[in-house]
């Protein structure tokens, strides 16, 4: 009898083992942003320096690593850019499962002598509802106006009185940082500078949510604005000949809580125009003839100020005011001569118009925006005034 329970026991004792191996399990995050830390390379040791067990974290940073025996042992976390971290435990009988809680790996900085690394973005991309293009960094997106970058666009087409369609269709709305603004009337989009925008969003399919009024599409344009912390700033002139001259200095700041942006333009333009018309009537055999000939020396000054701030109440609220005032003035001169004679070439009388044509803008705006956005990405609540 006593060599039979003895065996028993021999059979048993693996599985007591087996029983009593334990399960260690936690969570790898980042120091500084808190995010989980993915394939992140875990392995633990006995005192003999022997790997008993080896593993990565998954996609949300957790690791769960089985069978391990009991006795003190060290944990060590190594990943790319981070510092490596070890921590001693020990596993007690009896206790089937142990947590360690999230840890927190630090970056490891290293000083390079000069290493630069430059990437761009996709100049056209394809979103659920829209297409985005990305302003390029040739002469024309960086010299022209908001208009040139428009006609580049495909499918959008700018008139020459400022006018913009989207596929032959004028009825489209055109939105700034996603919001109706004065920017967008009264050829005021020749007052941006192309430098200053960031990307072109094409909707070609607008939901319920968007006014009637862009029935044809909308074209939202985004502004840049700074990203850094701190002061910063940029002022850019450009001169032409016929004349052509734009200032837009800007002035930005940045903190945790607040983002204050800053753009002013001042335009002076110069156009300068020449049309010719040569008509001939014939009357019971009889020939008139009129050459007309048209001079416009036109002159524009326009000045722009859009300035305003974000304020972040937290990590998904935010409340934007800004001011927009944008001022044109237009000064064209006209000379019209007309000779009437009974050939091309043999006047009979002369007549000569001056005409002159002076008009002034003045559009001021308010904005205020108040957007909410949640945990899932896409879920946004937004009220403008």
């Amino acid at each position: 009898m006593k060599t039979v329970i003895t065996s028993i026991l021999i059979l048993l004792i693996p599985l007591l083992g087996l029983s009593q191996q334990t399960v260690v399990s936690g969570k790898v995050q980042d120091n500084a942003t808190k995010e989980a830390i993915p394939y992140v390379t875990v392995s633990i040791q006995d005192s003999t320096l022997k790997t008993l067990a080896l593993g990565v974290t998954d996609d949300k940073g957790d690791f769960s690593l089985e069978k391990l025996p009991n006795g003190k042992m060290t944990i060590t976390f190594s990943y790319i850019g981070y510092q490596n971290y070890s921590r001693t435990f020990e596993i007690i009988s009896g206790r089937p499962k142990i947590e360690l809680g999230t840890i927190d790996l630090h970056t490891d900085a290293v000083q390079l002598n000069a290493v630069e690394i430059t990437g761009q973005k996709s100049s056209v991309s394809l979103k659920l509802d829209k297409k985005v293009f990305e302003v390029g960094k040739d002469v024309l997106s960086q010299n022209g106006s908001a208009h040139d970058v428009l006609n580049s666009v495909p499918s959008v087409t700018v008139s020459p009185t400022g006018g913009v369609s989207l596929r032959g269709n004028s009825s489209v709305l055109v939105l700034i940082n996603g919001r109706q603004s004065g920017l967008t009337q009264n050829n005021a989009l020749d007052q941006i500078a192309a430098d200053q925008i960031e990307r072109i969003e094409v909707i070609t399919n607008p939901s319920s949510r968007y006014d009637a009024s862009g029935s044809a599409g909308i074209i939202n344009i985004i502004l840049k604005r700074n990203k850094k912390s701190g002061f910063s700033g940029q002022v850019r002139l450009v001169a032409g000949s016929p004349n052509d001259s734009r200032l837009n200095p800007s002035i930005n700041f940045k903190s945790d809580k607040i983002n204050i942006f800053s753009n002013f333009g001042i335009r002076s333009s110069d156009y300068v125009g020449l049309y010719t018309t040569n008509q001939t009537t014939t009357d019971n055999g009889k020939s008139n003839h009129l050459s007309r000939v048209q001079n416009e020396d036109r002159h524009d000054d326009g000045k722009l100020m859009y300035f305003g701030a974000d304020y972040y109440i937290d990590e998904h609220r935010t409340i934007t005011a800004a001011f927009l005032k944008n001022a044109t003035e237009d000064d064209d001169k006209t000379h019209l001569l007309y000779n009437y004679g009974q050939a091309e070439n043999v006047k009979d009388s002369v007549l000569a118009r001056e005409g002159k044509s002076l008009e002034k803008r003045d559009y001021n705006q308010l904005e205020f925006n108040y957007t909410q956005t949640f945990k899932r990405p896409a879920k946004k609540w937004t009220i403008d005034v």
